[in-house]
């Protein structure tokens, strides 16, 4: 058996990481790449194992409880400020949540306070969400928002409260999820919580069809996310600008949609599909506009940006930058593009205007 002494520094340790790492992921002033959240990912597995290595090394019972909590920390942030709410429904996880849930039921046959019930209920409802338990996770939220007991240090009922309504939004429930995520503000404790909780809100409004609720809402946390304040989440704050763009472009109100757009563009990564969603937006704004010069550059911007990948909106993009080289009365400039989508196996409604239009400029 390992020595104590050496294992509680090495328990010491791993806990700072994982301080270190939830405090750095809540902090992210911008978007997470694909490569930075797999590094935040790689980061929190690695010491899920590490942690789980010491469990099996020690006996002592403090020691045990001390890595078990870390452990059920790491599902939560994982769940809650990497994955914005969404499980990450991995072999590893769904073990790990098994194991949690076992720890604790145990901590609640022994009448331990380690943990306060609301946290025991909480917690519990985390893991079994991740175990694929849908319904009893929701009962567990459901327990968590209707405690009495006050969590002003772990925000839990706002995230309790959040969780459920995004359950109700992937059920398409979305009044349900409205209400629910209108209660979260209750419990938001600084700008950019509430911020979050009224994009989510919006969101829902949205689903609902009524956008002039949803752009109020949107614009109103738009007013409040502070990237320079802490738990500033980039990736709600840029939903909020793509909404706001669209539904003002959606209305043809293209010169209040274009400051969104571009605001995005200050905001994302270029290799980022929000860039590529962005610059065709701001491409069909000046194209609608008789604006073919920048509506070419914006389209080409776009597909630069996605240049290894070949879908269904690469290829329309595509057929965007075509017919504007054709407005510039530029067809060698619009003649790859075309035979760029005749040549595509990627099932695409345009396919035969594309290649009407390139027999005609042959």
């Amino acid at each position: 058996m390992a020595d104590r002494n050496d294992l509680s520094k090495q328990i010491t340790s791993l806990v700072d990481q994982r301080v270190a790492l939830e405090t750095k992921l809540q902090n992210e002033p911008g978007e997470l790449s694909e490569s930075r959240a797999r590094q935040y990912g790689d980061e929190y597995s690695a010491l899920q194992r590490k942690l789980a290595a010491l469990f099996k090394q020690t006996s002592d019972e403090t020691q045990r409880i001390t890595l078990m909590l870390e452990l059920m920390r790491i599902l939560e942030n994982r769940l809650v400020y990497l994955h914005n709410f969404i499980v990450d429904t991995t072999s590893d996880n769904r073990i790990l949540a098994q194991l949690v849930t076992q720890f604790i039921e145990q901590l609640g046959s022994q009448r331990s306070s380690v943990l306060t019930k609301l946290e025991a209920t909480y917690y519990r409802a985390v893991a079994t969400l991740y175990a694929g338990d849908v319904a009893g996770a929701r009962k567990g939220f459901s327990e968590a928002c209707a405690s009495e007991e006050s969590d002003e240090a772990n925000d839990i009922k706002y995230k309790s409260y959040v969780i459920l309504g995004h359950l109700s939004h992937e059920a398409h429930d979305y009044a349900q999820a409205k209400d629910l995520h209108e209660q979260s503000l209750r419990y938001s404790q600084n700008n950019n919580v509430t911020a979050q909780a009224l994009a989510l809100k919006a969101l829902n409004s949205y689903a609902l069809g009524d956008r002039d609720d949803a752009l109020h809402l949107f614009k109103e946390s738009l007013q409040l996310f502070d990237a320079n304040q802490p738990f500033f989440n980039s990736y709600f704050f840029r939903n909020a600008l793509l909404f706001c763009g669209a539904i003002h472009f959606d209305a043809r109100d293209y010169k209040s949609a274009a400051p969104y757009y571009q605001q995005v563009l200050e905001n994302v990564e270029q290799n980022s599909y929000d860039f590529f969603d962005a610059q065709t937006h701001l491409g069909r704004i000046a194209y609608a506009q008789q604006q073919y010069d920048d509506a070419a550059s914006a389209f080409e911007k776009a597909a630069q940006s996605q240049k290894l990948s070949e879908n269904e909106y690469i290829i329309d993009t595509w057929f965007w930058i075509a017919r504007t080289h054709l407005k510039r009365n530029d067809s060698s400039s619009a003649k790859p593009y075309l035979e760029k989508i005749a040549a595509t196996d990627v099932k695409y409604e345009k396919k035969a205007q594309a290649v009407e239009l390139l027999q005609k400029i042959a």
